[in-house]
């Protein structure tokens, strides 16, 4: 594996209803080739990536939350600084026209990006009708769905290259 794609990372699907918290802990012990992030953060080669699994919903999949203040809740735990958000779904009015052409993203997660975090970088799915990239001026967002309604890959993977931050380096003072 290269360099660039030495990096897997994993936010849960809502689908995981109902999981017994054992077969949960045995589930995320088999993640040994990537870095899964539930509320979490990640240092990898100077980008600072955060990625939370929560997304707006009425049924009883995992991960779910009511709109509002409980959304608001979970998105007030991301940090500021953020380059990179993995969030499962999207913001409302990116990337996230659904059936019947309705928005479905989250209102108070466009406002934690747009007001607080600015990351360079909000990746999400979801909502497969919104696959595909479009930005703000600030952020770039992502919605990497691959799969319909009926969970069959139909989109194509998005692949986006990133330049490595230039890291300060330190020089020793000398002692003359």
């Amino acid at each position: 594996m290269t360099e660039r794609n030495s990096h897997v990372f994993i936010s849960f699907a809502t689908a995981l209803q109902e999981v017994e918290e054992e077969e949960w802990k045995n589930c995320k012990r088999q993640l040994t080739n990537c870095i899964y992030l539930e509320d979490d953060e990640v240092r990898v080669q100077g980008f600072r990536i955060y990625g939370t699994p929560w997304t707006p919903g009425n049924g009883d999949w995992a991960f779910n939350l009511s709109r509002g203040q409980a959304c608001l809740d979970k998105w007030d735990k991301i940090p500021n600084g953020i380059d990179i958000l993995l969030t499962h779904g999207p913001p409302v009015g990116y990337c996230d026209i659904a059936q019947e052409d309705k928005h479905e993203g989250c209102v108070e997660l466009l406002n934690t990006v747009r007001k607080r975090v600015k990351p360079k970088y909000h990746v999400f799915g979801h909502i497969p009708e919104g696959h595909g990239i479009t930005s703000n001026g600030t952020t770039n967002f992502i919605n990497a769905s691959i799969c319909t309604r009926n969970y069959k890959p139909a989109n194509q993977p998005i692949v986006f290259d990133l330049a490595t931050p230039r890291v300060p380096t330190v020089e020793a003072e000398s002692s003359v």
